[in-house]
């Protein structure tokens, strides 16, 4: 099964690698229509970075893919196999190859690691965390990124909702703090309900068993969502 998720996962990353195919022709764009003046080395880091980020989702939007596709979870759960090392299985492999592209977007691009490191995890998470109960890939991807507003709404507002407190975290540790605060109100509830879901899951259709994830899920965005829109109310109010 190993050998099986790390060519997936490959895979997956082999088709987001098409996009740098875009490198030439945004060259050609900015030499004979734009004369923005952009380096190579400038649309090589942007477009690298585009690619990391839909890795990220892709990767974790398509965890079940072959087994919603050929309807292989009776095989997948039939293995001498605990559901823990399942998926271990399943997500080591993507995890390994999106902190292989981080690293090389750290040596090439001197991309701020500390900020866009957990913005990738929460991509990615949010995508796998979706993946189970969700089996339109579109649809999975246009929630990641709904999610992702909310995940970025809830760190600012938590900034500044705790400077209104006069408890306030300088610089870019501050930032960090905050991020990976959000993250694990975003992240700890939603893996909470996929693994219980996971862990009791069998070859009935997913929909059938969704009760338990929905029930944690959507009552977690509903406060934090509640949330936001008030403190935002505030901050508009005082600024």
């Amino acid at each position: 099964m190993l050998k099986k998720e790390v060519w997936d996962a490959l895979k997956r990353e082999l088709e987001c690698l098409l996009i740098l195919g875009a490198i030439p022709l945004a060259l050609l764009w900015d030499r004979l229509v734009v004369n923005f003046g952009w380096e190579f080395r400038d649309i090589f880091s942007g477009i690298f970075i585009t690619t990391v980020i839909i890795y990220a989702v892709y990767a974790g939007a398509t965890i079940f893919q072959s087994e919603k596709k050929d309807r292989a979870f009776e095989y997948l759960f039939s293995l001498p196999l605990s559901r823990w090392k399942i998926l271990q299985m399943k997500i080591l492999p993507r995890i390994i190859i999106l902190i292989l592209l981080v690293i090389i977007l750290i040596l090439f691009f001197n991309v701020d690691i500390s900020i866009f490191g957990i913005t990738f995890l929460v991509l990615f998470f949010v995508s796998a965390f979706l993946s189970i109960g969700i089996n339109s890939i579109v649809i999975n991807l246009i929630g990641v990124f709904m999610l992702y507003y909310v995940y970025e709404f809830l760190w600012k507002i938590l900034t500044y909702f705790f400077d209104s407190k006069n408890i306030s975290i300088p610089g870019s540790l501050g930032i960090i703090t905050f991020q990976l605060f959000a993250t694990a109100l975003l992240l700890v509830p939603m893996g909470i309900a996929f693994w219980l879901t996971f862990k009791k899951m069998d070859v009935k259709p997913m929909k059938l068993q969704m009760r338990t994830y929905y029930a944690i899920v959507l009552p977690t965005l509903a406060v934090l969502i509640t949330f936001i829109t008030l403190m935002f109310k505030k901050y508009l109010l005082d600024y």
